[in-house]
């Protein structure tokens, strides 16, 4: 049972559970004979106990709820970060195979241009020798 839900069902609010809880606060008689009804204990032991005792064994699986929670946000946490690094990692490769392409671009242009040259070059060859001959 959580803080919550035993608030919701004593209808006392969970800051003042958590008050008593803690020694924060003493509850009043009113309170008492209601913790006294729910958790069927008898006034007298329950108001000349410590309140924390009584929440041992609630507090317990309040705080196991609360730990299992902070675990799961940790868990959250932790996949958020690797789902971050991955996406810069692989916005990192992007920009690498663009610039690639870029580079594979410019290899072609040059290419082509020497081709061209080339095919100049054989022209004025051809045009040489059919002078000579």
């Amino acid at each position: 049972m959580t803080l919550l839900e035993l608030s919701e069902k004593l209808k006392i609010s969970k800051s003042a559970i958590s008050d008593y809880e803690i020694g924060k606060t003493l509850p009043g008689l009113n309170v008492v004979q209601k913790f006294s009804e729910f958790f069927n204990i008898a006034i007298d032991n329950l108001y000349n106990s410590d309140i924390t005792e009584l929440f041992d064994k609630t507090g317990e699986v309040i705080k196991k709820k609360k730990d299992e929670s902070l675990e799961r946000i940790k868990t959250v946490e932790v996949e958020n970060e690797k789902y971050i690094f991955n996406i810069k990692l692989l916005t990192q490769k992007l920009e690498s195979t663009q610039l690639q392409i870029q580079m594979l671009k410019q290899l072609l242009e040059s290419r082509e241009a020497e081709n061209k040259t080339l095919k100049i070059n054989i022209k004025l060859l051809e045009e040489q020798q059919r002078k000579f001959s």
